[in-house]
């Protein structure tokens, strides 16, 4: 599953119980999809999900639901190009300590279209490194929280919109995340530690230097 908004792209893989006959390729509303997480919620069996043979209908059957939605017509861009294929700078976090300290970065970025400034910065010693959030309000001053992180290769400063960031930390379930930069102008990849069927793609803000 793929899904992109010119600023962001997440990508989730899993596996099926089963084969299916030839492969499939189709675009689902995202609002069908937001229907369908808040009606199965307390789903405990499998969801059966039904393409229609003239591929215009997605079919969803539950224990006591039914749910359909029409496709969108058209081919779903090539989402694997806009995936960095290398970086310059990885960078290890506790989730828990990154998603705070951007939930608090956010307060302070309101005045300043949302942007929250992250500074890596390598340890002399291997295996050590400081992820440095920070932000910026005219009204209420500046915010800097400093977390330890395992950093490796060149220190970077980059810059992204603090809800993007929010988004994708409080829908990572694992304790750490990898988010691995190339360069301020760069997209940011955000993978969590231990669970290859998951990456984030958001890219970056413009900072004035």
């Amino acid at each position: 599953m793929a899904a992109a908004d010119g600023f962001r792209l997440s990508v989730r893989n899993t596996e099926l119980p089963e084969t299916t006959p030839e492969p499939v390729s189709v675009i689902i509303p995202a609002r069908a999809l937001q229907e369908l997480a808040r009606v199965s919620a307390e789903e405990d069996s499998p969801i059966r999900m039904t393409i229609a043979p003239n591929r215009s209908q997605v079919f969803f059957r539950m224990t006591d639901i039914d749910l359909v939605s029409q496709l969108v017509e058209g081919a779903f861009p090539d989402y694997k190009q806009i995936i960095p294929k290398s970086h310059s700078t990885h960078t290890v976090v506790g989730v828990s300590e990154f998603l705070q300290a951007a939930k608090i970065a956010s307060f302070f970025a309101r005045d300043a279209a949302n942007i929250i400034r992250l500074r890596i910065a390598p340890a002399e010693q291997e295996g050590g490194g400081r992820l440095t959030v920070m932000a910026t309000s005219a009204e209420v001053g500046d915010n800097v929280s400093e977390i330890d992180a395992a950093v490796e290769g060149e220190p970077i400063e980059i810059a992204f919109n603090a809800k993007y960031l929010i988004d994708v930390l409080t829908v990572i379930s694992t304790p750490q995340v990898v988010l691995e930069t190339s360069s301020p102008s760069s997209p940011g990849v955000i993978k969590p530690v231990g669970d290859e069927n998951f990456v984030h793609v958001i890219m970056p803000m413009h900072i004035a230097t």
